[in-house]
């Protein structure tokens, strides 16, 4: 068996088609989706007592050992649904003025755009996309072509990405 076809057999993706969208609905390992059953069903058994009691158990025990393991206090770890759910709470948290900027390039995720653009316009805060060339040749044409930003940008307050 090849890498790719042990890869393959940990999802429960039809094997006729290749899926490449792990990005904005990414399919769940086996083992990951059984686990996930298994929450569900303990769930279903007695739903007060865990959504109430058990879970806020079972996420504190599960804060404790990523903070253990990422060497932080399990109090400042918060988990989000998803990965831009949590950058729109850092967003709306930020204390900026209208007039200060925000540099990103135009290689930012649709959904953080559409959040930097609301936000932006709510505050008065300027946000600047920066041109990426495509393809990237090497790291220091990356940096060259984010640098031609960052040196125009007088009030800047927040780099992203």
């Amino acid at each position: 068996m090849t890498q790719l076809q042990d890869l393959n057999s940990q999802f429960l993706i039809n094997p006729k088609i290749t899926y490449l969208n792990f990005g904005s609905f990414g399919a769940c390992p086996k083992p990951i989706f059984e686990d996930l059953q298994k929450w569900q069903l303990e769930m279903e058994s007695e739903p007060v007592q865990f959504i109430t009691v058990d879970g806020f158990k079972y996420l504190k025990k599960s804060r404790e050992a990523l903070a253990k393991y990422i060497h932080c206090d399990s109090d400042d770890l918060v988990y989000t649904p998803n990965p831009s759910y949590a950058m729109s709470i850092i967003t709306k948290s930020l204390k900026l003025n209208a007039g200060d900027e925000i540099l990103t390039t135009d290689l930012e995720y649709g959904a953080m755009d559409k959040s930097w653009n609301y936000y932006c316009k709510q505050t008065g805060v300027k946000y600047v996309r920066q041109p990426i060339n495509l393809p990237l040749t090497t790291k220091e044409a990356f940096v060259e072509d984010f640098l031609k930003a960052l040196l125009k940008t007088p009030r800047l307050f927040l780099l992203v990405k």
